[in-house]
């Protein structure tokens, strides 16, 4: 096995774990906030727990191998189930993303106290490591998924609007909807640059915040 397999492998056994994780709190928040506003769909579906196997999307979790990017099944939600159905609907999309953030900031938190004199130097290097894979991955979870494209939270905010104001066109974007994401995901440069770019601007913006 070469030094460059040897390294892939090790930086999928610590991903795969930490986006399992990550991706069960983002499903799991949508899932509270849906119960706690009115919605009993989530806990119906058995998508109110942190079990990742709740959660995972093969497709998701072979695109996160792939290229580094990845989600989960959509927690499902009946708005009219809500004493106000737009902006709980709005604020149970948004929870998802917030929660990647949440723990994204709490991992930088947690690296800044890192190395620790009273911890074997190999224990500080893999702790290290996985929360270097919580921020990133977290973040990747928390952008990607405000994109404007169906079934992802932005995309939902996006047809919250366009089911009131063009109804036609939020079905044609509905029913097309995994192949723009595909083509997002794979067109080359365009969708790669733009995640790239909302990264940075994430990234910058959350380590400005953490002060110890």
């Amino acid at each position: 096995m070469t030094a460059d397999m040897s390294s892939w492998i090790a930086r999928i056994a610590i991903m795969i774990p930490v986006f399992l994780v990550s991706l069960s709190m983002h499903e799991f928040s949508h899932a509270i906030a849906a119960t706690l506003l009115g919605d009993s769909t989530p806990r119906k579906q058995g998508r109110l727990t942190l079990n990742p196997l709740a959660h995972v999307d093969l497709w998701g979790l072979l695109f996160l191998v792939i290229v580094h990017i990845g989600w989960a099944k959509p927690v499902v939600f009946d708005p009219r189930n809500f004493k106000h159905p737009k902006f709980f609907s709005l604020i149970t999309a948004f929870v998802g993303p917030l929660s990647n953030f949440v723990m994204a900031l709490a991992s930088m938190y947690l690296l800044q106290l890192l190395p620790a004199a009273f911890i074997p130097m190999a224990i500080n290097k893999t702790f290290i490591q996985i929360l270097q894979a919580m921020v990133g991955v977290n973040i990747m979870l928390g952008v990607f998924n405000l994109l404007p494209i169906p079934p992802l939270d932005g995309g939902h905010l996006l047809m919250v609007f366009l089911n009131e104001k063009a109804p036609e066109l939020a079905l044609l974007v509905y029913k097309y909807s995994f192949f723009i994401l595909l083509a997002f995901l794979l067109l080359p440069f365009a969708g790669s640059a733009i995640l790239g770019k909302l990264f940075i601007i994430t990234h910058t913006w959350l380590t400005s915040l953490v002060v110890i």
